[in-house]
């Protein structure tokens, strides 16, 4: 059995359960479809910058560790490695340690980056004098609810150090890629979609994979992989984050546990157990569509009958709560995640919207 956290578990768990494996999930929304995988699926409490530590320890406790073979994690941990170190002294990692968590969300490691010769934003802790063009930032931030202009001020409710980034114009890419330490092997490169909202002008909203960059891109994706993955020991599924401005690649983070993009791809799970175990002997990506997902939000506050007929192009189904008769999602919360899949990225982002779009008219009918 394999215990699986993180702030949205379903992907994960549908991975490690098609490959064989029992799941326990704890993640923000215990949602319906997860529920329906798991074998207990845990709704964590969040706070601004990340996991409630007590009430994840409190939920952790209720689980049987007997059969456990160990616990995989995504983005729940970027502000808090301290978590996961708790977490590793009981369970085995099925990932990288929490040291090399805590390496690739400091402020330490855009001076990494300099020392490796791999080109990122300018950045510093200090609020520039002139702010246009910088965007203020926490260390550990996830989801991009935590990135606002910098003249706008400090965001409420964070207690991770705020660094400023010059603004680069762009677009936002990725690069998903497998390490066992030594070697970084590329998995692929996506486009990611934002829903701008309020004072989160940079909140994450899905991507696409099999986007098509330039070959010097896609040297300086892949040659900065590889320079990451020697110098922190890197295994298993990593992810890269960038702004692509034409030819010019700015690396914007590591994040060396798994990420959304994970799910834009033939089941990974088995490949990501390989890199963990520091093998990569016979990995070879299986050829596969594009594929999209987008997480759509609510326009206004709306009530979802339990009754009501989500498409199969849907997934992250929100769950009723003490057997209510609707599902309630409020202005701006997730209602779920609609996915697409064409030849090619372009094909597949035109669909996502298409598909997006008609069950916004749905709902909101």
């Amino acid at each position: 059995m394999i215990i699986i956290a993180a702030t949205s578990a379903r992907g994960y768990a549908q991975a490690a359960a098609s490959s064989g494996y029992k799941v326990v999930t704890l993640d923000v929304f215990a949602d319906a479809d997860t529920q329906r995988i798991a074998e207990q699926a845990f709704k964590l409490k969040m706070h601004a910058q990340g996991a409630d530590a007590e009430n994840f320890k409190r939920i952790f406790a209720q689980i049987n560790l007997d059969d456990v073979d160990g616990f995989l994690y995504g983005s729940l941990f970027d502000a808090e490695p301290e978590l996961l170190s708790w977490v590793a002294e009981r369970v085995p990692l099925l990932g990288n340690a929490p040291d090399v968590l805590e390496q690739a969300k400091g402020f330490d490691f855009f001076k990494l980056l300099d020392a490796l010769n791999i080109t990122h934003p300018e950045v510093c802790l200090d609020a520039p004098e002139v702010a246009a063009n910088w965007l203020s930032k926490k260390l550990g931030g996830s989801g991009g609810t935590h990135i606002k202009p910098a003249n706008q001020g400090e965001a409420g409710g964070y207690s991770q150090k705020t660094y400023y980034q010059k603004k680069i114009a762009g677009k936002p890419v990725s690069m998903l890629f497998l390490a066992d330490g030594k070697t970084a092997k590329l998995i692929g490169f996506n486009l990611q979609f934002v829903a701008p909202f309020a004072d989160m002008p940079y909140r994450f909203a899905g991507a696409v994979s099999g986007v098509d960059l330039p070959t010097r891109v896609q040297q300086a994706f892949e040659h900065a992989a590889q320079q990451l993955t020697v110098t922190l020991g890197l295994r298993g599924i990593n992810s890269l984050d960038a702004i692509l401005d034409g030819e010019a690649l700015w690396i914007l983070e590591l994040n060396p546990r798994l990420s959304a993009t994970f799910h834009l791809y033939p089941n990974l799970f088995a490949a990501h157990m390989q890199g963990c175990a520091g093998n990569l002997m016979g990995f070879s990506l299986q050829q596969a569509p594009a594929k999209a997902q987008l997480i759509l939000y609510a326009d206004d506050a709306v009530e979802i009958p339990i009754d009501f007929a989500w498409p199969d192009w849907v997934a992250d189904i929100p769950s009723v709560v003490d057997k209510a008769s609707s599902v309630k999602i409020a202005h701006n919360a997730p209602i779920c995640t609609v996915l697409a899949e064409a030849e090619n990225a372009d094909s597949a982002y035109i669909s996502v919207l298409q598909k997006a779009q008609k069950l916004r008219e749905i709902i909101y009918d």
